[in-house]
């Protein structure tokens, strides 16, 4: 469940893919400047550790999960989920975490936006 404090802030939960790129990386950012909450996921924690000094806050969540993994992409969505409460879209190359969102979402009867 997300703190009243992100919630009355947060316009909103996106998770970006491939965050150790340099487009996930600047994608990421621009959210959180924007004032969303963000999780962001990479291969590796080396990947996520080059990214975050720019980015830290209270709106974001990073985890290190291989999108070829489908245990670890729920393991992923269960973290987000349990931090921010919710998902409001999927940004990012891989499209594995999308798929296994939009299938969660379509499952639980709410709607998908990718």
């Amino acid at each position: 469940m997300m703190r009243t404090d992100e919630a009355g802030s947060a316009r909103g939960v996106v998770v970006v893919t491939a965050a150790g790129s340099e487009q996930g990386r600047r994608t990421a950012q621009e959210l959180l400047d924007s004032g969303w909450c963000v999780a962001v996921t990479a291969r590796t924690v080396a990947e996520l550790a080059r990214i975050m000094p720019g980015m830290s806050g209270h709106r974001l969540l990073a985890v290190a999960a291989d999108p070829d993994d489908p245990r670890q992409v729920e393991q992923f969505l269960d973290r987000v989920l349990g931090r921010f409460g919710r998902i409001d879209s999927v940004l990012g190359a891989e499209p594995s975490v999308a798929s296994a969102w939009r299938r969660r979402t379509t499952q639980e009867g709410g709607s998908a936006a990718a």
